[in-house]
């Protein structure tokens, strides 16, 4: 039998019907069970001194293996006046945290505020810094220009918890798969 005559009785018994359509069926719930188990929820208190910390941002990093892979992508909270919180890893649109291994790292600094004069400023420079590179018709963005302050201009606002909590950190956690994790942390300081 050549190759043209399998293609045609191939052709003539295929039938996309009762034996194709479970078998994708199953390979889209796999492929979707999977992503599904490289996440798993995680939520928790903070205190400072005994105290709700409100207001903190939580960033959960993945910890890699020796050669520095690892399994998933930051996940980010912040603690209410309570001082709780819930990851959410926004790069891969998902609730919760990467299965595996942390370094957490807690932060009280505020995000820089920028007046409208330096807003209008440093747009004017980007304006005429494409003109001068050949675009003549410049669309500035507003992450444009709060990409370039965030670069130029100085964050006045300091960080009140030592630095074991976030820049040294020594906080981990492992997020266990298929579960509802609680991190809770209770942090000292002066």
């Amino acid at each position: 039998m050549n190759t043209l005559s399998n293609a045609a009785q191939f052709n003539g018994s295929f039938s996309f019907s009762s034996a194709a359509l479970p078998l994708c069926f199953l390979a889209v719930f796999v492929l979707t069970g999977c992503s599904n188990e490289a996440y798993a929820p995680v939520t928790g208190v903070v205190n400072y001194n005994g105290q709700p910390l409100e207001d903190a941002k939580l960033i959960f990093e993945p910890i890699g293996d020796s050669t520095g892979n690892a399994n998933g992508k930051p996940s980010y909270g912040k603690t209410d006046s309570q001082g709780q919180y819930t990851l959410r890893c926004p790069q891969e649109d998902v609730e919760g945290a990467a299965v595996g291994e942390h370094r957490v790292r807690i932060v009280t600094t505020k995000a820089q505020q920028y007046s409208q004069k330096q807003k209008d400023r440093a747009r004017e420079l980007l304006e005429k810094q494409e003109i001068v590179n050949g675009n003549q018709a410049p669309d500035i963005t507003d992450k444009m220009v709060n990409d370039y302050l965030s670069d130029a201009v100085p964050n006045t606002s300091k960080e009140t918890l030592p630095a074991k909590y976030n820049l040294r950190t020594e906080l981990t956690f492992t997020v266990e798969s298929s579960q509802q994790n609680t991190a809770d942390f209770d942090l000292e300081g002066r």
